[in-house]
Formats: C-alpha cells, structure tokens, sequence
C-alpha cells in the first residue's frame, strides 16, 4: 500500500510539472474575437469586405508542437481546417471594434463593397518546451493583407508579422492558445496603425 501510495503522489507531481496532457495527442486551439471596445463609434462608412485568409503555411495540418519533459511530443492543430475562416472572422471583429464597417464575406459577395481585404498566413506556430519546475512557449505569426480600394482602382500590401514567448509553471492548452491569440491582436493593431480611411480609399499613413 505505501509503495502505492508513493507511486500516486510521483504522477500527481509528474503532472502538476508537466500538464497531464500524454505525448502523442492533438491539442486543438481556438482563434478567438480579439476584446475590443464594442462602444467605438463608426470613423467611416466605407463598407470593407474581408475575405477568408489563404492558408500558405508548409504545414497546413500542425500549429506547432509541444515537447515533453519526459520525452515525446504532442502536436498543436486547429480544428475542422477552418484557420482561413477563423482569422477574417477575428480580424473583422476587431476592425469593427475600432469603428470600421468590416464584415466577412464568401465568393463573389465582395461586390458592392468598396474596398476587398485578401489575406494571406504566411506562417503560423507555437511551441512549448517542458522543462522542471516550468514550461515555456514561443509563437510566430506572419500574414499579408492585399488591400482592393474599389474607387479608384488602388491597392495597398502590407505584411503583418508578430513573436511572443512566456514561462509557466505547468503547461494548460489555453497557455498557448492565449499566445497565439495575442498575436493575432498584435497584427491586428499595426494593420490599424499603418493605414488610414479617407472616404471610400483605404490609404498607407
């Protein structure tokens, strides 16, 4: 019984330090709405149409990996091969959190709009490396937004790129998920500070 005993307590500290998350498994995270401030009033009634992000990384079925400290690794994914859809829902939301008239659109129900947002994930990926006592994880995010300004005929690049890292004491999946999330507002936000709205032309500063 006390060898057991001693038995039980060495998993249970194994998995406080580690996360009881076995080598081996997918972990599924969530693109999340960015928190925004849903009282922002509208700066233009330009109407802007983003579509769902192209998915141009290497490996479309992993976001990253996460490294045991006992050894094996478990790989990060996303579910349903949804990424694209998911980031122009994100970032729709957090343009309309800084007042803009942006919405999500499919195929041909970009007409109409004037201007079209094409995006594109160049790369993507968190990792986690377990350690004693701690855990630490690394994200990079880099994506290309194609701006259409329908006016006048014009279009704007711009190339959105992130890194973030952070030490836990053990690891939980919202760790990373947080990270990469983070990420995500962060590109978010230089899109925003980079370009202006001038009528109907979306415009480099």
């Amino acid at each position: 019984m006390r060898h057991n005993h001693i038995i039980g307590i060495g998993l249970l500290v194994s998995c406080l330090v580690t996360g009881c998350a076995g080598p081996g498994e997918r972990i599924d995270l969530k693109i999340s709405a960015p928190v925004t401030d849903k009282t922002a009033a509208t700066i233009s009634s330009a109407t802007v149409a983003i579509q769902p992000f192209e998915d141009e990384r290497t490996d479309r079925l992993h976001l990253g990996t996460r490294y045991h400290l006992w050894g094996g690794e478990s790989r990060f994914g996303f579910p349903s091969d949804t990424l694209g859809e998911a980031t122009a829902q994100a970032f729709a939301h957090y343009l309309k959190g800084k007042g803009w008239n942006a919405t999500v659109v499919h195929g041909n129900e970009a007409a109409g709009s004037d201007i079209t947002l094409i995006g594109r994930i160049v790369g993507l990926h968190v990792d986690a490396m377990s350690g004693i006592g701690q855990t630490t994880l690394n994200a990079k995010s880099r994506m290309v937004v194609q701006v259409k300004n329908h006016a006048d005929g014009s279009q704007v690049r711009e190339t959105l790129s992130s890194a973030g890292t952070n030490q836990v004491f053990w690891f939980d999946p919202e760790d990373a998920q947080e990270l990469l999330n983070d990420l995500y507002s962060k590109n978010f936000e230089k899109f925003v500070a980079d370009t202006k709205l001038d009528g109907k032309i979306l415009k480099l500063r």
